[in-house]
């Protein structure tokens, strides 16, 4: 069996899917009005996390190991059964990683990457293994230490990747202070979060001064900015709208070009399942 991830079938607010040699079923809301492509597929699930988020609990079929490994590409993600119905990897996410790297090799030279909201760092991964120098930024610890088995997997240099356990924006905000500047930017918020301060991010409200906050850290010659976006009213219009704006206003001497769209998974049968949007912004 191939050491990779698939969506096997989705339907009835549930994914089946294939993480490596373990079949798992997880909720998903967005799949609530189709049905199962194949029912009897089901039986044959691992583990299946039963109730809300949040709220649920993994039940196990068999006996599985507290981590393994599954490979996206030539990068390889730690796995776990993990609280909240996650696993530690968004695997939808490594067409963003395919992009950001062909991006980044057409400056022919190392970058420097700021990765906010890095989570367990698939992206930091995907670029530290071409030699692109990253900070890693996430407000919680068992992140971060998830991300740094990740690197270890991966062999990345200590020197490939800068760790911070920090509330994105104030970091974003005290590296504008400090006139820092970065080639290229990845984005992934949250629709809703606290900082590990307690303040509350909403998506809606704070996600534009962010983007504006992080216009002043690109380079005068970047090379790309991402954003990924998973809110109810988020649409590829409406991200090209945002970032266009943004960047004409606050960088109106870059040229630039806007790839919005659907971020998706398909399962074996065929069928597309949404699982957010992306921006993907490169400059000329």
């Amino acid at each position: 069996m191939r050491n990779t991830y698939s969506l096997l079938d989705f339907g009835q607010g549930r994914r089946l899917e294939q993480w490596g040699p373990y079949r798992l079923i997880r909720p998903d809301p967005t799949t609530l009005g189709a049905a199962a492509a194949q029912p009897d597929l089901w039986e044959s699930a691992d583990a299946i996390y039963e109730g809300e988020k949040g709220k649920g609990v993994w039940k196990t079929q068999k006996e599985i190991p507290e981590h393994w490994t599954v490979d996206f590409g030539d990068c390889k993600l730690r796995i776990r059964l993990a609280p909240y119905k996650h696993t530690g990897a968004f695997p939808e996410q490594e067409q963003n990683w395919t992009w950001a790297r062909t991006q980044a090799k057409k400056s022919e030279k190392p970058l420097t990457v700021l990765n906010l909201f890095a989570y367990t760092g698939g992206m930091s991964m995907a670029l530290a293994k071409d030699s692109h120098f990253i900070t890693h930024v996430d407000a919680s610890k068992p992140a971060i230490t998830w991300a740094r088995e990740n690197s270890e997997l991966n062999a990345i240099p200590k020197t490939g990747i800068r760790w911070m356990l920090e509330d994105a924006p104030l970091f974003v905000t005290r590296e504008k202070k400090r006139g820092k500047r970065y080639d290229a930017i990845v984005l992934d918020p949250p629709a809703f979060g606290h900082s590990p301060l307690g303040k509350t991010w909403r998506v809606e409200r704070d996600l534009a001064s962010l983007l504006e906050n992080c216009c002043a850290l690109l380079t005068d010659s970047p090379s790309f900015l991402l954003l990924n976006g998973y809110a109810h009213g988020d649409t590829p219009e409406s991200f090209h709208r945002l970032l266009t704006g943004i960047l004409k206003k606050h960088r109106p001497e870059l040229q630039f070009q806007i790839q919005a769209t659907e971020l998706t998974l398909k399962a074996s049968d065929g069928r597309s399942l949404s699982t957010g949007t992306v921006a993907r912004c490169s400059f000329r």
